[in-house]
């Protein structure tokens, strides 16, 4: 037996669920997050607090995470390679990435 923790069939069947459990509650989130995030102007977004240039941001990453979503879902195909984390990055913090 090597040093350490050892791996049994229940761990690694436990590991995939909860990745695959992860990835559907994020994509149903951005799912959820954006369909709100459209029926809200610029207007209403600044009234929050929230800079010009923010809400562009903020946009642009829920544009981005739908899109990955219909991709997921297989509703919609991607030709060209793409960088979903691009505004993404942006909204988790610096060296979070």
């Amino acid at each position: 037996m090597a040093a350490g923790i050892s791996v049994a069939s229940a761990d690694v069947n436990n590991a995939v669920g909860i990745c695959a459990r992860t990835m559907f509650s994020a994509m149903k989130q951005a799912q959820q997050f954006k369909a709100w995030l459209d029926t809200q102007t610029d207007a209403n977004l600044i009234a929050l607090g929230i800079v010009q240039a923010d809400v562009n941001t903020i946009r642009s990453t829920m544009v981005d995470l739908d899109q990955l979503r219909t991709v997921f879902e297989g509703t919609a195909t991607r030709a060209v390679a793409y960088d979903y984390r691009t505004f993404s990055k942006l909204m988790i913090g610096v060296g979070l990435y």
